[in-house]
């Protein structure tokens, strides 16, 4: 059972570095296509701001994956769930 919840942890990981990569993308596009004019002023406008949002609510999804999955495998060395204890 352990190993299917590995499993289905790192399927979810994949998908999230995926959605991750996608949202960076984006941005990267909507960025490279702001105007680059020495001493001019850039102002966000609102899609800017939800791509950013959208990257930042990718990344802190992934590193939720990610800290399941390396609490389970550091479980599984020690010969516990070490994803329920509680951090000092």
């Amino acid at each position: 059972m352990t190993m299917a919840t590995n499993g289905s942890v790192a399927a979810a990981v994949a998908v999230a570095r995926k959605a991750l990569d996608n949202a960076c993308d984006d941005l990267d596009d909507a960025v490279r296509a702001l105007p680059d004019v020495p001493g001019d002023n850039v102002m966000a406008n609102p899609s800017l701001v939800a791509l950013l949002l959208r990257v930042v609510v990718a990344r802190r999804h992934l590193s939720g994956f990610e800290r399941s999955l390396g609490g389970r495998e550091r479980g599984l060395r020690l010969g516990f769930d070490a994803s329920v204890v509680d951090p000092l």
